[in-house]
């Protein structure tokens, strides 16, 4: 639950702070500080890295913030390595006082005598200065929102995906689970058998996994197309032996009986016999946990989507 929870939060901060930097409602060292939280709930590295060197400055990083430097906009002089350290909010308060100091600037000066040209050029200096530290501070600010949306963009997107994968495995597993059930009572204790086997981890419990999902498929089979002498016709001249040992055989005829189109019962049909295959091979070769995981996960989903063909 706390998991969810997290993921919940995670989805409405990144969207909250994605309407703060479109609405520009929030300062940089604002968002900065909002998007550290987010980054925290996901465990983005890259992004808690960047905002710990924006918060804290760039002073003694070395070579490794480069990267971060330049997506800041944060060079003076990239050629002689030159640039500005200074964390986001000290750059905020200089972006400030540059803007008051020529608000004041632009009121001009009474300047009279000897003195009016020096004076009225050191006012233009002053002016030049403060509108060059008004491009610079405010191109650092605008840098470093840009690079935390373009993050927040990636996070939010991969959070609603999850989501929605979250709902679509949680419906089919319910689906799934409950087919399973009524093909056989012991199926699912079959399933956590398997579990538990694959977590040992130790050869003869993935053997001994991968030939109770061989089990698993021989049960549903028996299931949703008793054994018979006779054969079935699929059409196209096709008629294929259904006796006891025609494991697949029978599920194919399963997935022909329900008005599956042919497209798909191959598709099953090749997956399914690659499975069974597989886990044959189990018993006697070695095959890895992390292998036997896949074709565990993998007949669960291929008896799924059979048991549930023909439903609405």
């Amino acid at each position: 639950m706390g998991v969810v929870n997290r993921t919940d939060e995670a989805r409405q901060l990144a969207e909250d702070l994605l309407a703060d930097i479109e609405m520009q409602r929030l300062k940089a060292s604002e968002i900065a500080l909002k998007a550290s939280r987010l980054a925290r709930l996901v465990n983005h590295e890259e992004l808690m890295e960047f905002l710990r060197l924006e918060r804290d400055g760039y002073s003694g990083a070395g070579a490794a913030a480069n990267m971060w430097i330049g997506r800041a906009g944060r060079w003076a002089d990239a050629d002689d390595g030159k640039f500005y350290p200074m964390p986001l909010a000290k750059v905020e308060g200089m972006l400030d006082a540059s803007r008051e100091a020529l608000q004041t600037l632009r009121g001009g000066g009474n300047y009279s005598g000897e003195s009016v040209v020096i004076a009225a050029r050191e006012h233009d200096q002053k002016v030049g200065a403060h509108a060059r530290a008004i491009a610079t501070f405010s191109g650092i600010t605008g840098q470093v929102v840009a690079t935390v949306y373009t993050a927040v963009v990636e996070i939010y997107h991969e959070l609603l995906f999850s989501e929605l994968q979250a709902t679509l495995f949680g419906d089919t597993q319910s689906r799934v689970d409950g087919a399973l059930a009524e093909a056989s009572g012991s199926a699912l204790e079959k399933i956590e058998r398997v579990s538990d086997r694959l977590r040992d981890a130790d050869p003869e419990s993935v053997s001994q996994a991968l030939t109770t999902c061989r089990r698993l498929i021989d049960s549903c089979a028996e299931h949703l197309f008793a054994a018979r002498p006779e054969k079935y016709d699929i059409g196209d001249g096709v008629q294929l032996a259904v006796g006891s040992p025609n494991v697949l055989n029978r599920l194919q005829a399963h997935a022909h009986s329900t008005g599956a189109p042919k497209s798909r019962r191959d598709r099953l049909r090749r997956t399914l016999s690659d499975l069974y295959e597989r886990c044959s091979a189990g018993t006697h070769a070695e095959v890895g946990v992390a292998e036997a995981r896949f074709i565990f996960l993998q007949t669960y989903v291929a008896l799924g989507e059979l048991l549930t063909l023909g439903e609405p």
